[in-house]
This record gives structure tokens, sequence and C-alpha cells, in this order.
């Protein structure tokens, strides 16, 4: 989301606009470039303005004062000992707003920074608005449509996006998702969710309640920012965010055992899918099988460092999360990982269903010539991988160019039901950057420099 740009010898934050802007509508945000944003860092409250526009070899950016920052969306990677204290700042730096009569804001994930020096900036809500009009509904559903609720009041919002945010932390996925914005607030509106204790094992039952209240889905209300502080800060304190490692679907409620076997493959929505292969996963998990990957030699044992990030990739083609965890360490590529051992689940409940893998993969399909899949057929992997060196060894860098292609339900807008997933693109430009762990190469850091689009399916 944002960058960094030197103009004249300095140096500023710099966000793209995300979609070419002419005319009239740079006109409008021009107009707006004298509308606040806030760097709150309790008990400071500065004033942040954009500077100007200007046209980088990537596009148009709206810059302004640099900090150093990083988005919102680095708390999905990181564990709940690390997370916390960053949503604590968040939620303290909300109320500071609140308490200094700023009238809050929708957020937006792509808008809200965590200064390195602590404290929050919140990029002008205007100009952030007026840049969202511009861009188109897949770059806007992750880090707006999915947290933000039309139907509640200013606080009410905010603290519906904490949970929003909360949640897809905890399971991976956000609680509302679809493929418009009407689809997504007809979603809020039923409710029609697991909690997150239902949905991820491991979650601590008060904290999943708390977030299921944030959502409009308790009668003890939608809690107001001074709970959430206390909440958190409590949660951090004791720890008790995520309960003791070994909870499984077998300890949950009857009830919640039922709502889980009545979901089958491809008759819910695709998000639920997952749901339930990330608990086949902890289900299927076996004390042995865990022991056994912990102390044998690595997959990737011998491959050099350029080999160890091609692997990491293609990986992803063959649903193989064993040899792509091989190639990392720490919480690098978790996200890719995680999504790709889910996949392999829904594969192979897939296959028990219907007697084969709905999921075709990516680079077989390019070689075929990128054929129409059929109904109930879905995409997954990576194609046209290039990797470059940046950086030699005994440190090396590589950058990583790449189309991603994953699956994105559908409903047939005739009878409202879910249909089988279609499938989208993002051509994605990554910077890697390798060491070596018990004498083999493992990628321990994934920064994503660019994300945009491609047509959907």
């Amino acid at each position: 989301m944002d960058l960094d740009i030197t103009e004249n010898g300095v140096k500023y934050l710099a966000v793209p606009v995300g979609s070419p802007a002419h005319g009239t509508a740079l006109t409008r945000i021009l107009a707006l470039k004298g509308s606040p944003g806030w760097l709150a860092a309790p008990p400071s409250l500065k004033e942040w303005r954009f500077a100007g526009i200007t046209e980088q070899p990537g596009g148009t950016v709206l810059y302004g004062p640099w900090i150093p920052a990083r988005p919102l969306a680095s708390v999905f990677e990181l564990s709940a000992t690390d997370a916390v204290p960053l949503l604590i700042q968040l939620a303290e730096a909300l109320q500071l707003l609140k308490e200094r009569q700023i009238p809050l804001f929708a957020l937006q994930i792509d808008a809200v920074l965590f200064h390195s020096e602590g404290g929050v900036l919140f990029l002008p809500p205007e100009v952030i608005r007026e840049l969202r009009g511009l861009r188109p509904f897949l770059m806007n559903r992750d880090t707006f449509e999915s947290t933000y609720n039309p139907d509640l009041g200013a606080e009410e919002k905010v603290s519906f996006a904490l949970g929003a945010v909360l949640y897809r932390f905890l399971t991976g996925a956000f609680p509302f998702t679809g493929e418009s914005v009407e689809d997504i607030h007809e979603q809020m509106r039923k409710l029609e969710i697991l909690s997150p204790a239902e949905a991820t094992p491991g979650v601590a039952d008060e904290a999943s309640q708390f977030i299921m209240a944030a959502l409009s889905r308790s009668r003890r209300g939608i809690p107001s920012l001074e709970e959430w502080v206390e909440r958190l800060r409590a949660w951090q304190k004791d720890g008790a965010l995520i309960a003791k490692v070994g909870a499984s679907i077998a300890s949950a409620s009857p009830a919640a055992q039922k709502r889980f076997r009545r979901r089958m493959f491809w008759e819910k929505n695709w998000r639920t899918a997952l749901i339930i292969a990330a608990v086949v996963v902890v289900l299927g998990a076996g004390l042995g099988s865990i022991l056994k990957g912990v102390f044998a030699p690595r997959l990737t044992r011998g491959y050099p460092p350029q080999k160890v990030v091609e692997t990491f990739y293609t990986s992803m083609n063959k649903l193989d999360q064993l040899t792509m965890g091989a190639c990392v360490t720490g919480s690098a590529g978790k996200a890719e990982v995680n999504e790709v051992t889910n996949l392999y689940v829904i594969s192979r409940v897939s296959m028990g269903y219907e007697g084969r893998s709905n999921i075709v993969a990516a680079d077989e399909w390019n070689k075929d010539g990128r054929p129409l899949i059929p109904s109930p057929q879905t995409l997954y992997g990576v194609t046209g991988l290039g990797i470059v060196q940046e950086t030699p060894e005994p440190s090396p860098v590589y950058l990583v160019s790449y189309e991603k292609w994953t699956p994105v339900p559908s409903e047939d807008s005739a009878s409202g039901a879910q249909t089988a997933p279609r499938y989208q693109g993002q051509s994605i430009q990554d910077k890697v950057f390798l060491k070596r762990d018990r004498g083999d190469w493992v990628i321990y850091r994934i920064d994503r420099l660019r994300s945009d689009p491609l047509a959907q399916k």
C-alpha cells in the first residue's frame, strides 16, 4: 500500500492512487489536499496532510511527510504476542480521537499505519474516501468493504471494523466477503457466520464472544472504544486471546459440531469451506507427524538460495504445504502456507465427495492454453514466475514476479444459492530475503511490493 519516494532530495510517504485518475477526479483530490489526517500517539495528537500528487513509474501517487511505519494489514502475519500491542495502539488512538472530539470516520485498512516509534497514523479520511471511489471493488473489498457496516453509527462502525480485523487475524479470513458491496452488506445483516472459537479451535471463548458482540451478534450491544482498550489490555496481560493449544472441534458444543457436519463442501460459501478445512487440519495433525517434521532434515536440504525461492512458489501449484514450510522460517510466508494447507484439505474433501479434486493447478492450466474451467472446478497456483537476484550471498535477496490465481465464491443471482467458486488473478511482485538456518538456506522475510488485480473469471 504505502511506499517511499524522494522529491527534490526530500523523502516522503506516498500512497498510490490505485486507478487512473485524470481531469475531474484529480481536481477533486487536489481540492482536498489540505484535509487533515491524524498521527495519534496518546496523549499527543498531530495533524498530517498530503503535500501533493506526482507521477511515479508505478503510477500516480499522493505524498506527504514521511514517517517510518507499517500498515495495519501487517498484524495479520504476526503472533498474538506481537499483534495485540499494535491493536491496543489502534484502539487507544481511536479513543484519543473521540476524546478530542474528532469526528470518527470509517476505517480503511490500507489507510491506517503503525508508527515504528509508537502511535497510529490515520491518513486523511476525506482524501481516502475520494481515492476509494476511484478504485475497483476488488481493491476495496479486503481493505474497506469487509470491515464497513453502513447500518451502524459512527463509533459502532469503528468497533465493528475492529471486530472484523481481529476476526481476520484469528481465523485467516474476514467474517464477511463476497463479489459485490451489496452481497457483503447482506451477509452483515443476516449474520450467518461462525464465531472465531468455532472457526478456529484454540481461540478463547471470552474473546470470541466479545468479537461477535462487535460484529452485532450479541444482545449485550456493540462494545465502545473504551471497552476495546480495556479488553485488549486484559488479553495482553493474561494471554487469554488464544486458549491452550490442543483444543479441537471435538471439544466444541454439540450444536457447533452439528453445524459443521451440515456444511457440505460446495453447497456453502468458499470461506466456510476454508474454515472447515482448518478444523480438519487440526484433527488430522497427529503428534507423531508433528515431531517427525520438527526433527527430520528439511525437504530443501542442499538447495541453493534461488532454488529455495523457486520451490516455495511452484509448490503452490502442487498444494504442497510441507515443502513450502521447509522453504521458510519464522512468520515469512505464513499466509501462503496456511492458504495452501486449507486448499489441500479442501481438495481431499472434494475427492471424498466427488471422486476428484475440483482445484485445477494454475501451471497446468497455463500450459494447456488457459482453457475455460467448467463448474464446479476452480483454479489455484502461480504462473509466469520470474526470479531476479538483487543481492548475492551471503545475504541473498531476490525480486520475484508472478501471477497468482485464487478461488473466489460466486452466487446464483436468480436463486441466491452459493455455487462453485470462480477464480481471480493478481499480478504480484515480492522482495524475498534469505539466510542460513541449521546449514540450510531459508526465506525469513517476504515484502509485498506490488499486487494488481487481473481480469476475474
